[in-house]
């Protein structure tokens, strides 16, 4: 098209400038947008970096920290049947594969296997601690046996088998982090909110989660990680 076109039809012209004016304008504007978006985002992360950190790890330790919560309560059932069937608490043959399982589970998914079964060493004793103080209180009782309690080796043995394998995967997605301060912090905190129930008093909670506060890490640098 040449000028001799637009003065025969002007208002097609002023049409032409006016769709060009409007698409340069949202173009720009848009353009605007994204850029203020990602300064105000970049701003926000240089200020409190950490705090984003920190915020993304809190849902894989409150995974972590119900598992034990889980794992804790079960401990009154394998309580109840051992009392029905007047066994003991403890049971060093079945500690002993349990400890053998994990650290094979910890070597399959590149965790230190002292480290791990250190864990679970934990958590058998703070379960114990838990069925300790069940039979004294039946004892005082007079109780003599429990209804309906599921068995051991059918029910309670897999459950806790099955929870054991999903805290090596949890402690496998923590382990990068468990060192760092800020993640000792959110550990000691959330366990106050979650492991939580029938029998978890204050030495019970400390017990499970202490080698979770034993971690050190070479990723962490003057309380900061990546």
């Amino acid at each position: 098209m040449n000028l001799s076109f637009f003065r025969k039809h002007p208002l097609l012209f002023v049409i032409i400038i006016f769709f060009g004016l409007f698409f340069s304008s949202t173009v720009v504007a848009a353009n605007l947008k994204l850029y203020f978006a990602a300064q105000n985002s970049g701003s926000v992360q240089s200020a409190n970096p950490q705090a984003i950190t920190i915020a993304d790890q809190q849902l894989p330790v409150d995974k972590l920290l119900k598992l034990i919560q889980q794992r804790l309560i079960i401990a009154h059932d394998v309580a109840r049947w051992k009392w029905n069937h007047k066994r003991p608490i403890e049971d060093l043959k079945r500690e002993q594969e349990l400890l053998l399982k994990v650290r094979q589970q910890a070597t399959t998914h590149s965790l230190e296997p002292d480290r791990v079964a250190g864990f679970f060493k934990a958590q058998i004793e703070a379960g114990k601690l838990i069925q300790t103080v069940d039979f004294q209180n039946w004892q005082k009782q007079g109780i003599k046996s429990f209804p309906n309690v599921p068995d051991l080796n059918q029910t309670l043995r897999p459950s806790l088998d099955k929870l054991n394998t999903e805290l090596v995967f949890s402690l496998t997605e923590l382990t990068p982090v468990l060192g760092c301060p800020q993640i000792r912090e959110l550990i000691q905190s959330r366990s106050q909110v979650i492991i939580q129930g029938d029998g978890i008093d204050q030495q019970v909670q400390s017990l499970a989660i202490s080698p979770l506060l034993q971690f050190q890490s070479a990723a962490c640098k003057v309380g900061n990680f990546h």
